[in-house]
């Protein structure tokens, strides 16, 4: 796996991507809410679920390539 460290600044990459993108749409979603536009508020607090899964998702995977193996 010479190709480690190239892909874990990858992941770590779209790791940053993904927090500015949640921040977004997180301030979106309660901008909604406050708005009462609360079905659109919904829609983007599921996005901004997924976001934050995908980005838990990535940094375990990351993190796995590092750890010694049992």
């Amino acid at each position: 796996m010479d190709n480690v460290d190239q892909w874990a600044g990858q992941l770590e990459d779209a790791e940053e991507k993904i927090a500015e993108a949640y921040t977004i749409l997180e301030t979106l979603r309660q901008e909604l809410r406050d708005a009462g536009k609360k079905k659109d508020s919904l829609a983007i607090g599921e996005a901004v679920e997924r976001l934050a899964r995908y980005g838990r998702l990535f940094q375990d995977i990351r993190q796995s390539w590092f750890e010694p193996a049992e």
